[in-house]
Formats: structure tokens, sequence, C-alpha cells
């Protein structure tokens, strides 16, 4: 029996469906509740409010209207966010601009986006701006006071930077906030004509070996996406959360606007290094902590050598049973989703158990996405229960990527290829296997990177793992792995080997197991490893040689 379509979640017909209009209902319920604060500045709700009015003015007042677009290249706090919600509020497209991008992706990303207007800032921990845009858009060091126009990227005209000194090419945001401004009245006229399903942010996902696709996400699948989530986070008006997932990337902005929906605080240190975020937890009361894999354990031990104990903080604190005996990984849901469906699709409540019959699931829909399984090669839709390639309409998904065309995203019918591969039970529980190329066939048998990866990460002893596949004469593919283990611990290939066992089947055991020091391992700019390298170093201290 083919499985069809599962049953929508409602969506509550009163549920602010713009980036606007959720952010005003939290300022008219909580005025003098706290917004976001960092240890230099602290803003209500009403003083962000009030920034953001004067921001929008400023943008409209330097020509930006609806489906103008911004990019926006500074690091988490008032002052993104400031911007963020001016430009949404006018019907912008705001560009989110990664604070790691190279001068190549910083030309890529303007010219691809037509970005109209750059607000920045001129510097962030190491990255000078001003010389990354400088080498970006050689040209631009040849304009002098004025609107710019650039082969390089021909739709920018302006930038703004925090500090333009010495900038023929660039003024300040004194200036931009300068500028004969229209009256409120006008501003909000205008946030009146946005709809649901205006545009509202591109997002830059990282590529391995292409450039990156441009996510476009409309006012709709961003505003009510982030308050279908909100619960599913047990997000609550008294948190103090800080999130170590920058906005430029779909998590971080997510979780910011899950926050705002919900009327808590969001916190953020003024750098990624841990005495920063150390400095902010201690100071600003912070009761929840938003981080990611092997970063995680570095917070933890940075709150805990200033005195507090991890376990008590939200995010950071190690799943109990209620005897008090720490919870495999896969005993508690891992929510699945993507920047294309503006994060889970597939979730329960965080830190719920699970049943047995249920281990290693993502959870059933979290609101009104269409999700089905098709065979990745015929595109015929599987019945409940078999493997194939996870597609999703509808929900929070992404209006397509910009400068695409829809046929070449889409299915005809409307669903979006994900790339992952999984199946559906009969409740509706998504089992995440891997993505289609990330499966590695050995000795004619199908493995699962990440399946192999989820068996490791469960091990007490194990921060990091990382599987790949290498070349083998005879299997086509040995399954391999590097580990970084946690503080504390010692663990050798052997014991490793023992404990996977008990986990996985034999032919998934990795043939090699090295041990790797976290400043070994190889990452992207957007946190990501790079698996290929990784392959490379197992390779190299293995003598199990080949490409991969």
């Amino acid at each position: 029996m083919n499985q069809g379509l599962l049953s929508p979640r409602p969506i509550s017909p009163d549920r602010p469906c713009t980036i606007g209009e959720l952010f005003r209902r939290s300022v008219e319920r909580t005025p003098d509740a706290e917004a976001v604060a960092t240890v230099e500045t602290r803003l209500t709700y009403a003083e962000l409010d009030a920034r953001a009015m004067a921001m929008a003015r400023a943008l409209v007042a330097a020509g930006v209207g609806k489906g103008g677009r911004v990019a926006l290249l500074a690091p988490d706090g008032p002052f993104w966010l400031t911007t963020f919600l001016a430009a949404t509020r006018i019907g912008a497209l705001v560009v989110a601009v990664s604070t790691l991008a190279t001068a190549p992706e910083l030309a890529h990303i303007l010219k691809h986006s037509d970005s109209q207007f750059l607000i920045g800032v001129r510097g962030f921990l190491r990255h000078d701006y001003s010389e990354r845009l400088e080498a970006a858009l050689p040209s631009i060091a040849d304009h002098r006071d004025g609107a710019l126009y650039l082969k390089d990227a021909p739709y920018l005209r302006r930038i703004w930077l925090d500090d333009a000194e010495g900038l023929s090419w660039a003024s300040g945001h004194a200036d931009l906030l300068a500028l004969p401004a229209p009256a409120e009245a006008l501003i909000e006229a205008m946030a009146a004509e946005v709809a649901p399903s205006d545009d509202a942010v591109i997002i830059y996902t990282s590529g391995s070996s292409a450039l990156p696709k441009a996510v476009v996400h409309t006012q709709r699948s961003a505003a009510e996406h982030s308050q279908v989530l909100a619960p599913y986070f047990r997000i609550k008006p008294t948190d103090r959360v800080m999130p170590l997932l920058p906005m430029f990337w779909v998590g971080g902005l997510n979780f910011a606007l899950e926050i705002l929906a919900t009327g808590g605080t969001l916190v953020y240190p003024l750098g990624p290094g841990m005495e920063d975020v150390a400095d902010a937890h201690e100071q600003l009361g912070v009761n929840r902590i938003n981080s990611w894999g092997p970063q995680s354990d570095r917070v933890r031990a940075a709150i805990a050598a200033r005195g507090f104990d991890p376990d008590t903080v939200g995010g950071l604190a190690v799943p109990r049973s209620p005897d008090g005996v720490p919870i495999p990984a896969n005993r508690t849901v891992n929510m699945l989703g993507m920047t294309e469906s503006f994060g889970p699709h597939s979730a329960e409540p965080s830190g719920e158990l699970l049943p047995e019959n249920l281990w290693g699931s993502s959870g059933r829909v979290t609101s009104d996405f269409d999700r089905r399984i098709v065979d990745p090669d015929t595109g015929e839709v599987l019945a409940t229960g078999q493997l194939g390639e996870l597609q999703l309409r509808r929900g929070g998904l992404m209006r397509g990527f910009y400068k695409m065309d829809a046929d070449r995203v889409f299915t005809p019918d409307g669903f979006y290829p994900t790339g992952d591969s999984a199946y559906l039970d009969e409740a509706g529980h998504l089992f995440f296997k891997g993505r289609l190329g990330d499966m590695l066939k050995t000795g004619g048998a199908n493995v699962s990177r990440q399946e192999v990866e989820a068996a490791l990460r469960s091990l007490p002893e194990v921060a990091l793992p990382i599987v790949v596949g290498l070349p083998d004469p005879s299997a086509g593919q040995i399954v391999a792995a590097a580990v970084v283990a946690k503080e504390g611990f010692t663990p050798t290939e052997e014991s490793l080997k023992i404990a996977l066992r008990d986990l996985v089947a034999n032919y998934k055991i990795p043939k090699h197991i090295v041990l790797l020091d976290e400043g070994d391992v190889p990452w992207t700019p957007s946190n990501k490893v790079k698996v290929g390298e990784v392959a490379a170093m197992i390779a190299e201290r293995t003598g199990h040689g080949g490409e991969r």
C-alpha cells in the first residue's frame, strides 16, 4: 500500500505570517521585557522596535523599498537584528552574508544576489572586511563619494560600514541614519503592504566543490515555521537563550525568530571564543545555550571553569533517565531539517524519550509539510517502511533557489527532492539513514556513513566521529573512521571496535579507526568537516592508500 500524504498539523489562523507581524506582536505583549543583550548593550522589545523603525526610515530615505536587496555583513547582536527587522519590515530582501566569507565568496554573493546595498561592519575578529571588499571588487577603490557602478557587482550602489574612515567608496552608519527620513506613518503604510508571499531572506548554503546555492525564503516560511518550532524546542518567555549558531545560517536565524516570537531574551557573546561565551553566560543570566557538536563540549568546559554546573544549563545538560543514568543520543529524537525547510521538518519535543521501536527516529512532521519517500531512480512513491529519497512540499519550504528555474528544483507536482535517504513508519515517524551520496558500498553491501557516525557518537568517550569510505581493490570500499575523543577519555582503536559490536552489524564496523586531536580536523568556513581531507589523512596514517 502506498503511504500517500501525511495529515498536516494545523496552522493557527491567528498566527502572524510576516516577520514584521511576528515581532510587533511581541512588542505589544511585553514592551518592557528584554529582547536582546550583550555585555555592552541591552535592549527591551520596545527599544529594539524603536531602533528598527529608525533604521527602516533611513533605508527608505536611501532608496530601499519592497524587493530591494540589502546585503547584511555583521556578527550576531543588536545591530544585525535591528537591520534585519528594519529591512523585512518594509518588504526588502535581506541577503545574509557570512562573516567567514572569503574575498571570492563575497564577490560571488554580491554579484549573484543582485545586492543593491551593503550594510555591515568594517571588521570582526581577524577579518578586515574593507580589505576583503577591495579584493573582492577591485574597481571599488576607484570610486569617490557617491553611488557605486561596478562591473563585478553591477547592481550594488551604496555601502555603509560602522567605520568608514579613509574609505572613499563607503559611508558610515551615522551617515545613513542622518539622511532626511520619512515619517513613521509611511513606514507603517509600507509594512501593511508586505505580504506573506514576499521574499524575505536569501541564505547561501555551503558547497564543498561548487558555488553555494542561494536559498530564498518568504516572509511566511520564516515567520510561520519559527513559531511552529518554538514549542518543539520548549522555548518559554522567561528563557534567556544564547544561540551559538550565527544568524547568517538558517539554524541561528530560525532560533532567533523563535525566541522573538515567544518573548524571550536573545543573549549574544561579543565573539565566538569561549572566554566571551563564558562572560556572557556569567554576566547576563543565561539559562539556555544552543550549540552544535564538539562546540558543546568546549562550552561546557568554559562554563565549568567559571564555577557553574553545565548540567543546569538548558541545551548543555546531559539527558538522563529518572535514576540519573545518561541517555544515549539515539533514544531522544534527532530532529531533521535543512536550510531549504527553514529548520526541522521532522521532530518531537526536545529531550523527549523515545520508546525502543522509535530509537533513531527524527520524529513526525512539524507543521503542514507534505512528506513522501520515492525511488530516487524512478520517482515512484514507495510504500510505508521502504527506504528511498525524502521529498518535501509546503510547510516552511523555501520558495526556491535564486536565479534557478523552478522546474530544475521541484518535481512537476511541487515536491523538493532533499537528497536524504530515509523511510517513514505507519505513524509518520521519519528514520533518516544518510545522504544519498554518502552511502558506502563495501563487499556488495550498502553502509550509511551517518549510521556508523551515530553509533560512534553514542559512545561516552567520543566527541566527534567522521566516517569515510576508502577505495579497496577487493571490497570496492572499506569503512574507515576518524575520532576525536572527549576530554578525559583515551579510547583505542580496538576498544572502539569492541564497543561498536553491540551497535551495528559487523560489516559496518570500520576496518580502520584513527584518533585525531580536535585541532587536526579540517573544517569548511561553515563548520562542516572536509570529509575528503579526513579520508586522505586516514589513508596516509593507515597505509590504506588510493584516492577517495
